[in-house]
This record gives C-alpha cells, structure tokens and sequence, in this order.
C-alpha cells in the first residue's frame, strides 16, 4: 500500500467552526464515516462556538471540546486543563475547517503538527491549503479526505 498523508495520520486534531446544530450534526456523522475506514487512533475535535452559545445545549461527546471565548481568562490563557493537557501533546495532522479568527488558533498554533492543513482558510501557518465551494460539512469532510489519499509520501 503506498503512503499517503490520508494513512499515515495517526492522530488528528479537527477544528471546526459551528454556526448552527444541523451543520454540527452533519459533520459528526462525515467525520465518523471517514475515521472508520482510516489508520486514526487518536482524535481531538475541537468546535469553535460563540460566546452566546450555550454550551449545555450542545450535543455531547467524549471526543469534542466546545470551545468559547469564555473558555479564555483576561490573558488569554486557556482556562479548560483538559483541553489543555490535550493541547500538549504533538499530533500527525491538523485539519483547521474555516476561518482563523478564533481565541483557540492562538493556542493550536503552539502544538507540533507534521502537517498542518487549512480548508477555506488562508493563514500561512498552514502548509497546505485546500478550497472547498460546498458550504456542507459532509462534502467538505470528503473533499479533503479524498484529496489527502491521493498525497503520496515519499
């Protein structure tokens, strides 16, 4: 089987940006249907929310931190020793979906990642960027996943 960067990720840390619970829903369900069929042992999602959301009210699950402005202290430093903890350990892969403008890049962008990938973002942090025209987290998710099988490593 030849190296791709799809199989050879073994951990993975995935941001998203919710703006609403359907899209939430949705990319849940993609993501779960790609890590089923991937070399992925650990995974870390990451859903950035705004400030007004309560976080309650949000679908739990073992593998997603919510993630808010308020979740930061006047200095901004992470006030969730969980998420930070979580935040000190190196990752294969970033997957970053959407803006960049979020208290919690600030904090990614201290991890090591061996590849490091912006989807609809164009920080130059990221060393590949990739362009989705679908809004829809299930054709995003794919798209990438595909695009990632077809990287072959050396």
């Amino acid at each position: 089987m030849k190296k791709t960067l799809w199989n050879t990720t073994k951990s993975l840390l995935v941001v998203f940006n919710h703006d609403s619970l359907d899209r939430l829903n949705d990319f849940r369900k993609s993501l779960d249907k790609a890590l089923s069929n991937s070399e992925v042992e650990r995974i870390i999602i990451v859903v950035n929310i705004e400030k007004d959301i309560d976080k309650n009210a949000l679908p739990p699950h073992f593998l997603i931190y919510y993630n808010s402005p308020t979740d930061y202290n006047f200095w901004g430093k992470l006030k969730d020793i969980q998420l930070e903890e979580e935040f000190r350990k190196p990752f294969d892969t970033l997957l970053w979906l959407g803006e960049t403008k979020k208290k919690s890049f600030s904090e990614i962008k201290k991890i090591h990642f061996n590849n490091k990938i912006g989807v609809n973002s164009n920080d130059s942090l990221f060393d590949l960027h990739l362009n989705s025209e679908s809004r829809e987290p299930s054709e995003i998710l794919n798209f990438v996943v595909e695009t990632l099988k077809k990287i072959t490593l050396a």
